[in-house]
């Protein structure tokens, strides 16, 4: 414990008597540190209870709910029928429209027929972020109050839209509402579920409660029509998520979560697509963390404090990286100095505990719980499957 308190003494980095071996393992130890610290104070935040702050509201906004499909045309006519089937919400207060991309005759002859805008991009192949651009183009700022975004697997509780409209008369421009995971039969989709629910509590409800944006998931979502209609062109990347969330915080829109507005959505159970996703979520993760290192010092400068957190999360390791990390380290150097090790084991813990507070709970921490065994060896075999489809495609 003593070079615990060692390192934070600003002596104690002149001293020409310390190691190299002690100064990696201190500018190690401080790096991890603030990460951990980080996901320890949302953890705490997170463990506060959610109450809906905002009251009925006296009018009735008139909503553009956009569904976007990739191939996947079965799929987006189910989860449209289930809306219009189940909203409670007054059906001349909203219009669907559907981002149609890459879909088979059949299922855009059945969408023809039912009571919903199609707008196919003018693309063959194209991002997500470009269909809903090529939809935004097709309708005048001021044609509809707030704009909902759907992926084609989505269902949402009946009372979504009056949850959304009661946000929106009290004054929110952006909402994040609360995605869950549907299917929870296989172990991938166990995993994938507990960690978006994580990712619910420590970056969206925490968030909130300590006065800062939600962080977006790319479906569930609701905005102010006119404003996203001014935003929509600035979109770029293959990330909807990012490049939305990049522009609400630079013009300082807040961003609201939404316990209660559930929206339910179906995980992947095949390791081949889960290794894909992953990689792409990598990927991302990659071009984030260079886009944050290079825009963080204007945003402070610029005192946009919601702007600034989210470019600092980016600079963080995901929550498995962390782990990894400070694991890594623990056995590192509980083999090169055990004496240096010990701050290391006291990090680890803390750590999991903070994983403890932010836990899921119900029917998905159940299953997480039964699955943990059988979890990694799903995982080895996603990455075992990605790695053979690189081969088959090198071929």
């Amino acid at each position: 414990m003593d070079n615990f308190f060692a390192i934070l003494d600003p002596d104690w980095w002149l001293n020409e008597n310390n190691s190299a071996l002690e100064m990696v393992d201190a500018i190690l130890f401080l790096l991890l540190l603030i990460a951990v610290i980080y996901v320890l104070i949302y953890a705490i935040a997170s463990l506060t209870r959610y109450r809906n702050p905002y009251p009925p509201a006296k009018r009735q906004q008139r909503f553009l709910v956009l569904f976007s499909v990739l191939k996947n045309g079965k799929q987006v006519i189910e989860s449209i029928n289930y809306f219009l089937d189940t909203q409670c919400y007054p059906r001349d207060k909203y219009d669907i429209a559907v981002a149609a991309t890459q879909l088979n005759e059949e299922d855009l002859t059945t969408l023809l027929q039912m009571p919903v805008n199609i707008v196919v991009p003018d693309k063959d192949e194209c991002t997500k972020t470009y269909a809903i651009q090529q939809v935004m183009e097709r309708y005048s700022p001021k044609e509809y109050d707030a704009i909902v975004l759907f992926n084609s697997d989505n269902r949402v509780l009946p009372n979504a839209l009056e949850l959304f409209n009661n946000a929106y008369y009290s004054g929110c421009d952006a909402i994040q509402g609360h995605r869950m995971t549907e299917n929870l039969d296989k172990p991938l989709a166990v995993l994938s579920a507990a960690m978006e629910e994580f990712n619910n509590r420590l970056f969206r409800k925490a968030h909130t409660k300590l006065g800062f944006s939600s962080a977006l998931i790319g479906s569930g979502m609701m905005f102010d029509f006119e404003m996203f209609h001014r935003i929509a062109p600035r979109l770029k990347g293959d990330d909807l998520t990012t490049a939305i969330e990049i522009e609400l915080l630079r013009e300082n829109t807040y961003t609201e979560y939404m316990e209660e507005t559930i929206c339910y959505c179906k995980k992947t159970e095949d390791p081949s697509q889960y290794s894909r996703r992953r990689q792409r979520w990598m990927g991302i993760q990659i071009r984030n963390t260079w886009k944050a290192f290079w825009q963080l010092p204007l945003a402070f400068l610029q005192g946009k404090w919601d702007l600034c957190e989210k470019l600092l999360q980016w600079l963080m390791p995901s929550r498995v990286m962390l782990t990894i990390y400070v694991v890594a380290c623990a056995i590192a150097f509980t083999y090169l100095d055990w004496t240096l090790s010990l701050k290391w084991y006291i990090l680890l813990a803390l750590l999991l505990f903070a994983y403890l507070m932010a836990m899921p709970e119900g029917e998905i921490s159940k299953r997480l719980r039964k699955s943990m065994w059988t979890i990694p060896g799903a995982l080895l075999k996603s990455v075992f499957s990605g790695g053979k489809r690189r081969e088959k495609k090198g071929e």
